[in-house]
């Protein structure tokens, strides 16, 4: 296994790994370290099936359950994040599922919607057009790190309400484009604003588009913190950019990192399996 830096701050390519194979316990840490070091690692080359890529996440935990009617695949605990559909058949813009796709350019965190929420995320690509649009990474840590000591002191300790309605909200989705399954599992969550990681006691902010307000707060004013954060921690210098390849996996630590897709419109069909690991515990 060999690391490679990519980004200024965070990110990180790695070489060496099959992950076809299972990994043992000794691997299984070292990638944890990296996560826990470089927050994004791209795994180029990985020929995975369903099975491949199921046995791959789940090594690293419980496998996130896909509830999601709108976008889940044929497979227990898959997304399927892409522009056609499982019988390769183009997703319609204007469809509930086109729309949720494009809520995919919002920058957020994936499952801060849910308590305990998504940890590690992992997306596969099955199937790339010749020019694949780009995903984006923000490095929270950095972003934390940068403020000023007062400021931090001042976040530090905030609690946020995150709701998947809130983020859908602003793309145009209402409550009744959502499954009546999806509304009755979807209930708003708590999280604090800054997290220390587990593995490395390291703080960082914990933003996403699903952040709605600051409890405790008037809304306006607690929404416009929240945008305010996400602006500052999408800087240039805290943003590592993705170009995909054919069969990259590309796997991210939720707890410090936000994402999201770049706008795509071309006919060529672009499909990727999208996979996770909760939180054992509520944050």
């Amino acid at each position: 296994m060999r690391i490679t830096k990519l980004g200024a701050t965070f990110a990180a390519r790695v070489d060496g790994v099959d992950l076809r194979q299972r990994p043992d316990d000794a691997l299984r840490d070292r990638i944890e370290d990296a996560l826990a070091q470089y927050g994004v690692l791209v795994f180029r080359g990985q020929r995975l099936d369903d099975d491949t890529q199921q046995a791959f996440i789940q090594s690293f935990g419980p496998p996130v359950v896909a509830t999601l009617k709108e976008i889940r695949s044929n497979h227990p605990h898959f997304l399927d994040i892409g522009t056609v559909d499982d019988d390769g058949n183009p997703v319609e813009a204007s469809s509930a599922r086109g729309i949720y796709m494009k809520a995919n350019q919002l920058w957020h965190t994936d499952g801060s919607q849910s308590q305990p929420p998504i940890r590690l995320t992992a997306l596969h690509a099955r199937r790339l057009p010749k020019a694949p649009p780009p995903t984006e990474y923000a490095d929270m840590r950095a972003a934390w790190n940068a403020l000023p000591a007062a400021r931090r002191e001042a976040l530090d300790g905030l609690v946020i309400e995150h709701n998947i309605f809130w983020s859908r909200e602003q793309i145009g989705m209402r409550l009744e484009d959502f499954s009546e399954e999806t509304r009755n599992a979807r209930g708003p969550v708590q999280h604090p604003l800054v997290r220390r990681h587990r593995r490395t006691g390291q703080a960082s902010l914990y933003l996403a588009s699903h952040a709605s307000h600051v409890v405790g707060r008037p809304m306006a004013e607690g929404r416009a913190l929240l945008r305010e954060l996400i602006e500052f921690a999408t800087r240039p210098e805290f943003v590592h950019v993705h170009d995909w390849e054919p069969d990259d996996l590309v796997m991210w630590d939720d707890s410090w990192t936000m994402h999201r897709a770049t706008p795509y419109s071309g006919s060529e069909p672009r499909a990727l399996r999208w996979c996770g690991v909760r939180e054992e515990l509520p944050v």
